[in-house]
């Protein structure tokens, strides 16, 4: 059995139905469940779409908990409570083509990989974003590649799969926003028996990016500081 990790902090209107489409799509290739995370949701659309889920026989399981806490917290709630040695996370409206989500789960299931990291087209991804967080994302991608030498440089693409080996790793991050990926792809970094992968995937076309608030991004940066200096 796979399990689907999906953090959720008011989910737009909806969204329900892009889970619905990839279960139809995946169910004849993989057994799949899904476990919701609701981190503090209060706008209503999680909960009314709960009931249609289990109208559509869809198989998952609720965390919820009342305090918005952030996706990384939300993630190792998640991923702590799953039985499988099989995961994969992304968002709760299913951002990515359904092609790319079963490329990743079937490329994991080979046993080549320990963890598998989804990256974006650079290009496309960020003709959608804002000339700020363009910017800010070039910047820390070039910071990835040439400083710290990393394998994966696309570290905040949203759809991450590991083994039982690489669920064990993300339960030892610490950082419960923005940066949490990155912690969890430099950490498998400094493990060389660790068997990390850069698998390209494709975001559908209505995705909308939500904007970052500078306070959050300043206390991630600080985030990212101590992770790096960090023994």
């Amino acid at each position: 059995m796979i399990e689907i990790v999906l953090p959720c902090y008011n989910p737009p209107p909806l969204w329900y139905k892009e889970l619905i489409s990839f279960d139809g799509f995946i169910h004849t290739q993989h057994a799949v469940s899904y476990i919701i995370v609701n981190d503090g949701s209060n706008n209503g659309e999680l909960e009314n779409a709960l009931p249609l889920l289990k109208k559509a026989n869809i198989n998952f399981t609720l965390i919820s908990y009342k305090d918005n806490k952030g996706k990384g917290y939300a993630l190792r709630q998640g991923i702590s409570a799953s039985k499988s040695n099989c995961l994969l996370y992304t968002d709760i409206d299913f951002p990515f083509i359904n092609e790319s989500v079963a490329g990743m789960i079937a490329l994991l299931l080979t046993n080549k990989y320990d963890v598998l990291a989804g990256s974006r087209n650079q290009a496309y991804y960020s003709n959608k974003m804002s000339f700020f967080r363009k910017l800010l994302s070039k910047a820390f991608r070039f910071f990835l590649k040439v400083v710290l030498r990393m394998q994966v440089t696309d570290t905040q693409c949203g759809i991450k799969a590991f083994n039982e080996k690489g669920k064990d790793e993300f339960l030892k991050t610490k950082i419960n926003r923005y940066l949490f990926d990155f912690e969890f792809l430099y950490n498998c970094r400094k493990k060389s028996a660790l068997k990390v992968k850069a698998v390209p995937v494709e975001l559908k076309p209505n995705v909308v990016f939500r904007k970052m608030k500078l306070k959050i991004l300043l206390q991630e940066t600080l985030n990212l500081l101590k992770v790096i200096f960090t023994p």
